[in-house]
């Protein structure tokens, strides 16, 4: 059993995986959750519930999950909800890792991740199964359409990113439905060119370790982001998006809140724009 099930961030494809571009998530371990021994948690014996009817008894031990839980197992963390950061798919990856049963822990991935999506639709109706899976497996993930695969990120490809508390919760399912919106119909214009395009050049050059393709495909996608999309970036962080030479901002995850990303040049310029608010990853 693992000690911990960290959060989970999505470097690159925020929107546009949802319509066929690449991804990149990564585990967050500053935030995670582990298991614990308290009073019985309504929320999870209400997990338990869902998930005898949805996941097959060969996959996961119900009836020990159940008796673990009435008993006081429960889970206690510093994920915060409302920020993209997977906080549910922490839950699932946690129940998983402890509860599955040989078979469960055999399953190849696209299973893996199918049982697991299955898992989160509690919390969200519909779920890919990413959260949980890069928490579960804690390790980067390349994601495609329907597929996943772990993948090996070069040393030291952390220098530089950095992420931005926005302090604001917010909901996800209407943002995604807006930009889906957007993009079917054609509402805003050149989000291929000037959306879907970087983000896989900044993808392949963050692979490769190419680090100017890097700065340069995510100065472009800042650049697209805000203007196109202004109701994604908070109000207070429209003033400091563009950091010119020192940084770029870009949307983490859904927007609306939660995280923002950031690569920089000027570390000292960078942290003193947004003080405590920012976090190096």
């Amino acid at each position: 059993m693992l000690p911990h099930y960290p959060a989970k961030i999505i470097l690159f494809g925020e929107h546009t995986l949802l319509r066929g571009s690449r991804g990149l998530a990564i585990p967050y371990p500053k935030y995670s959750l582990r298991w614990t021994v308290d009073s019985p948690d309504d929320r999870l014996l209400a997990l338990a519930d869902y998930l005898r009817t949805r996941v097959p008894a060969r996959l996961i031990d119900h009836d020990t999950l159940v008796r673990d839980l009435r008993q006081g197992a429960g889970l206690t963390g510093d994920i915060p909800t409302g920020y993209g950061l997977g906080s549910s798919g922490a839950v699932c990856a946690a129940v998983y890792d402890r509860y599955a049963t040989p078979a469960g822990r055999a399953l190849p991935m696209e299973e893996l991740r199918h049982t697991l999506a299955t898992m989160e639709g509690h919390f969200h109706g519909q779920s890919s199964g990413t959260d949980p899976l890069v928490s579960y497996l804690q390790q980067p993930l390349l994601l495609q359409g329907g597929d996943a695969s772990a993948v090996q990120l070069p040393e030291g490809w952390r220098e530089g990113f950095f992420l931005v508390d926005t302090g604001i919760t917010r909901s996800a399912s209407d943002l995604i439905a807006r930009f889906v919106q957007a993009f079917d119909q054609d509402m805003v214009p050149d989000i291929r060119s000037g959306w879907m395009e970087p983000n896989e050049r900044a993808l392949t050059a963050l692979l490769t370790g190419d680090r100017q393709d890097l700065y340069t495909a995510f100065r472009e996608l800042s650049a697209y982001q805000l203007p196109n999309f202004p109701y994604l970036v908070p109000e207070a962080f429209r003033s400091v998006w563009d950091g010119g030479a020192h940084y770029r901002l870009k949307l983490c995850g859904a927007g609306g809140g939660g995280m923002l990303l950031g690569l920089a040049r000027d570390r000292a310029r960078t942290e003193a724009t947004f003080g405590e608010r920012l976090h190096w990853l």
